[in-house]
């Protein structure tokens, strides 16, 4: 017969199963898009980002934009050729009778060709300001590209993430389930307690909430993914390997300096900006056009009060014309204006200067801080594994208690997410440093798996802290124990706290006539207590 505290925990299992099950509904949400196959291997998915990104396309077609302005301002070397003529019926009528009344049809048409040769520079100036320009907008193209694929590998590793903390909230749900219904069954033979199985009840139902929100989490990642890449988080490949990096910060921020498409596209924009404060001085000076043409005239004049001239007539003339411009306040006022431009864009390329130094020097920290979080979590890992299979035996004997063995738990799911968290971070880093140098592109995403051992492009992991460890010249052990505390943690030695001085200790009288020992040296207990003893 079950009593009612099994039957409570089956209710509380059963409706936590029933929100695990809701779990598949809200991952149909990343269920593959209809379109193109989805890319098998994130170097393949990469490439297709960048032919098909929507934000990498925009600034594709400015680059288009740029280069049809540098067309527009070569044209100013060549000549210009245009054509004109008119059609026209005229009525002369002379008023008070007086002769030369007529009707007729006149027309002309004339061609002209022009072509510049001063006019003060303006010309070769916009040529080159067009120059800097398109080199400007391919810059920002490489910078487009790079922050989209650095938000593609960001929202992948961050899906990676979500579904290794789903699936380890999961475990720690199922194992703290399990750890209820034992609970339960202990509390009908009174070996438990309500309070255990109300504090087990409790951690379930903080357990599924994890679940809960690691799913939400995914969800929502995937959703991020999607937006970047056009492919469903469902069929997400594996993360790549990346590039090597530089080996120093120095040297990092040395190719920044050098490379980085921001940085780049300010310095070419401040050479635009002075190239500008040249073109609008241009129209100060004199402008110079070899000018020449033909003009025809057919069916008279076309003159309201001379007439009818009674033959057709052409002419064919050629010459320079000069442009002196001698008060021209809008000009200056331009050039004004030209040099407020360039005083701009310089002082957006020392700002840009700063922010590529500053952006190498925070991911570089990050990277390095991720790497040494690596080390730990996974020792950490690995010793909160064995603690915890430890406390589920012992509290089996009666050594621990159900709160022991459930803030285990939480430890053990906090150190695995932690150790996640790291290898996400460091994956994010080390992408987020190729991109502030200038070097994350379509061929710095490599084919291959990360951090997979003995692979190619395998990262390196830092070694351990030096925190704690001995000095240079002192030894640990020697021989073969020596080799072996370099690959195992050192542990401390048994805490003295409670001991008595070796040298005040009691002698603890044994039995068969043996020396007495000192308390001191039995295992570091102090001896008992004289109260109560038999006097001799």
């Amino acid at each position: 017969m079950q009593g009612p505290s099994t039957k409570s925990a089956r209710l509380l299992c059963a409706s936590c199963a029933l929100a695990i099950a809701a779990i598949p509904a809200l991952l149909q949400a990343q269920a593959p898009a209809p379109g193109r196959a989805p890319s098998s291997t994130m170097a393949s998915l990469a490439k297709t980002v960048i032919e098909t990104n929507p934000d990498i396309e925009a600034q594709r077609q400015q680059v288009r934009i740029t280069k049809a302005r540098l067309a527009t301002a070569e044209a100013g070397y060549f000549p210009t050729v245009e054509a004109n003529g008119t059609v026209q019926r005229r009525e002369i009528d002379v008023k008070n009778g007086g002769r030369g009344d007529s009707k007729y049809t006149s027309a002309n048409g004339a061609i002209e060709a022009r072509l510049r040769f001063y006019d003060g520079n303006r010309t070769y100036n916009s040529v080159q300001i067009a120059t800097a320009e398109m080199a400007a907008a391919e810059a920002g193209l490489d910078a487009t590209i790079s922050d989209t694929l650095l938000d593609l590998l960001t929202s992948a590793a961050d899906v990676h993430l979500q579904r290794k903390v789903l699936e380890y909230s999961q475990q720690q749900s199922d194992a703290i389930g399990e750890q209820l219904r034992a609970t339960s069954r202990k509390l009908e033979f009174g070996e438990a307690t309500r309070t255990d199985e109300e504090l087990a009840k409790a951690r379930l139902a903080t357990a599924q909430a994890g679940v809960l929100a690691a799913t939400e989490e995914l969800n929502v990642n995937g959703y991020e993914f999607r937006t970047v890449s056009g492919q469903s988080a469902t069929t997400l490949p594996a993360l790549p390997a990346l590039a090597p990096v530089p080996d120093s910060l120095a040297l990092a921020q040395k190719i920044a300096l050098e490379n980085a498409p921001r940085l780049r596209a300010a310095r070419l924009n401040a050479e635009a900006g002075k190239a500008g404060v040249q073109f609008a001085a241009g129209a100060l000076f004199p402008q110079v056009d070899a000018v020449g043409g033909y003009e025809y005239l057919a069916g008279g004049v076309a003159n309201l009060f001379t007439g009818k001239l009674p033959d057709d007539r052409s002419s064919l003339y050629g010459g320079l014309e000069v442009r002196v411009p001698i008060f021209v306040p809008r000009d200056h006022a331009e050039i004004g204006r030209a040099r407020a431009v360039r005083d701009q864009r310089l002082s957006q390329t020392d700002i840009a200067t700063r922010a590529a130094a500053e952006e190498v020097a925070s991911y570089w920290t990050r990277w390095q801080s991720a790497k040494s979080t690596i080390v730990t979590a996974t020792a950490a890992v690995a010793a909160i594994e064995q603690a915890a299979e430890g406390l589920k035996k012992e509290a089996l004997g009666g050594n621990r208690t159900l709160t022991d063995v459930l803030d285990a738990q939480n430890e053990l799911l906090t150190a695995r997410v932690t150790l996640e968290r790291a290898n996400r971070n460091e994956f994010v880093a080390r992408a987020g440093l190729l991109a502030a140098i200038g070097r994350l592109n379509g061929d710095a995403i490599l084919e291959g798996r990360c951090c997979t051992a003995g692979a190619a492009g395998t990262v390196s992991r830092p070694g351990a802290s030096a925190l704690g460890r001995p000095a240079a010249g002192e030894s640990i052990a020697s021989g073969d124990a020596s080799a072996k505390a370099s690959a195992t943690p050192v542990r401390p030695g048994q805490s003295t706290l409670g001991s008595a001085p070796v040298a005040s200790a009691p002698a603890v009288p044994s039995s068969g006539g043996e020396a007495a020992t000192p308390a001191a040296s039995l295992g570091g207990r102090p001896s008992a207590s004289a109260l109560g003893r038999r006097v001799k």
